[in-house]
């Protein structure tokens, strides 16, 4: 095999495919990535056998060929040439890697790409599109309230399922419960609801531009998600979602409304004398005023008030601050509505006005 390439273009590919790779297994080829020639298309895969990469990129071809070499070796290789065009070639089972007119020259160590494992890619027909923004904007709004339990493994992951209008996504770790119905302009197809990985999420949000679409295909086993010249899968989580629509609270007794901005500051600050351990935060609704306080046994407490619109009778509760400052970092306007009924029922948690999306967070004891 013999190819010559833009180092930026390879690079961006070959950083991408090392989120695919394993470094924790006895299988070296899962630490590997793949890479075939045929005539000027060069195909990159690599794979940890939960997901997957692959993609096609324009070279200027020489020799066809395959072999596989360590991902991140390679990786690191290419960050440290110079940005020009780099000739890789095949000798005597390694691949040779130069900058042209340069005195430079790394040499990787091949694996016989034979026993890389196979990758089925679906038909592009099966494929429907989701906006990228979209798809960004529902990960943020679910992504931090899954749980990184790996005994919930239920949980480990965000649902996704068609709704009539659009898509559904949620995520919750059994204390806290976020969820966005997103309408789609573009027709989708019905699928069967699934769990993706939150890994997965991460992956996907990293290769989003937020603009233009996502392809997507839903499978009984993968997620398949393509952008650009790349397409990116994931197994799915098996165990069955709990069933979230029961948890979302129909009707609230009392509303607060306050300013995002105020709240989150306060939050912050009156978080610096909390206990690491359970994070409480003390949560007072009083007319027109909004109390946070916070107290650490062996160091101090911290204090603040804030204003709100709030007029009905004193109620004191208790949460993990850290629940209510994740949604309202990723809440879109100026306000932000808290409502809930009688003490030990969950907060519904919604922008003001409302949004396509609601997050349901459970009290903690006040004692």
């Amino acid at each position: 095999m013999k190819f010559t390439c833009q180092r930026d273009i390879i690079l961006k590919e070959i950083s991408d495919a090392g989120d695919f790779t394993s470094q924790k297994t006895s299988q070296t080829i899962l630490s590997s990535v793949y890479i075939s020639l045929s005539g000027d298309s060069l195909t990159i895969k690599t794979t940890d056998q939960k997901m997957g990469f692959f993609s096609e990129i324009t070279v200027m071809g020489n020799e066809d060929g395959s072999f596989a070499v360590m991902c991140d070796k390679l990786s690191e290789i290419l960050k440290n040439l110079p940005a020009s065009e780099i000739l890789f070639e095949e000798k005597e089972e390694k691949l040779l890697i130069s900058p042209l007119n340069s005195s430079i020259e790394f040499s990787l160590r091949m694996m016989d790409p034979s026993g890389f494992p196979e990758m089925d890619i679906p038909p592009y027909e099966n494929f429907f599109k989701i906006p990228q923004k979209d798809m960004t904007d529902m990960i943020n709004q679910v992504s931090f309230a899954v749980s990184d339990d790996e005994t919930k493994f239920a949980m480990n992951g965000a649902l996704f399922e068609k709704d009539y209008s659009g898509i559904i996504m949620v995520g919750t770790d059994g204390r806290r419960l976020s969820y966005i119905n997103r309408k789609i302009a573009t027709e989708i197809p019905d699928f069967g609801k699934i769990t993706i990985p939150s890994r997965f999420l991460t992956i996907i949000k990293k290769h989003s531009l937020n603009e233009g679409d996502f392809d997507v295909c839903v499978t009984s086993q993968s997620l398949y998600v393509k952008s650009a010249n790349c397409i990116i899968f994931s197994n799915l989580i098996k165990n069955e979602f709990p069933s979230y629509r029961r948890v979302i609270p129909e009707k609230q007794t009392y509303s607060c409304i306050v300013n995002i901005k105020a709240l989150e500051e306060a939050i912050k600050r009156v978080s610096l004398l909390v206990e690491s351990k359970y994070k409480k935060l003390i949560i007072e609704f009083s007319p027109s005023k909004l109390t946070l306080s916070t107290e650490h046994a062996e160091v101090g407490s911290g204090k603040e008030e804030i204003p709100c619109n709030y007029d009905g009778e004193t109620q004191k509760s208790a949460v993990n601050y850290m629940y209510l400052l994740n949604p309202i970092r990723v809440m879109e306007g100026e306000n932000v509505k808290i409502e809930f009924s009688e003490n030990g029922r969950p907060f519904t948690v919604t922008p003001e006005p409302e949004r396509d999306y609601l997050h349901v967070i459970m009290p903690m004891n006040l004692k």
